[in-house]
């Protein structure tokens, strides 16, 4: 066939997940050692991304559209492992943030906030997308705060 009729890949926009095709974050190599068994690494090229979709099955994928799905997986945060926690490097979770608002003052999640924001934060290993997770943390306090009224 004719190159002219062949179209490249688009290099500036962000890979998507093959199954629901949203974008995904690019994760070292170290934290996808992390957060997978052996085996299930095996067929990811570098790099390797993670799929945070909520609903979707894959954990991490690559170029290739090669995935290794959440029960391959370990260690991940919530909403993909509904009992993991929504902080894996200071452990806090969806009950604590319901504990705080309760409570009326974010303490729980400021002190999550504040300790990932510090140099020796083990983000991008603990988080399965490499990422500090004081964003998540904050989202979840806002939109879970909304839910009860408060």
């Amino acid at each position: 066939m004719n190159k002219a009729f062949c179209k490249e890949p688009d290099s500036s926009l962000p890979p998507r997940c093959p199954r629901c095709g949203a974008n995904g974050v690019q994760v070292a190599g170290e934290t996808l050692r992390t957060h997978l068994r052996d085996p299930a690494a095996e067929p990811l090229g570098e790099p390797a991304y993670f799929c945070g979709t909520d609903a979707c099955e894959v954990a991490y994928f690559d170029l290739l559209e090669r995935c290794v799905d959440v029960a391959a997986a370990q260690g991940l945060c919530w909403p993909k492992d509904p009992a993991g926690p929504l902080c894996s490097c200071h452990g806090l979770t969806v009950d604590d943030i319901d504990a705080d608002i309760d409570d009326g003052r974010p303490t729980r999640v400021r002190r999550v906030v504040q300790a990932a924001a510090l140099p020796d934060a083990a983000c991008a290993v603990k988080s399965p997308d490499g990422r500090s997770c004081a964003g998540r943390v904050q989202r979840h306090y806002m939109k879970r705060r909304a839910e009860l009224g408060n």
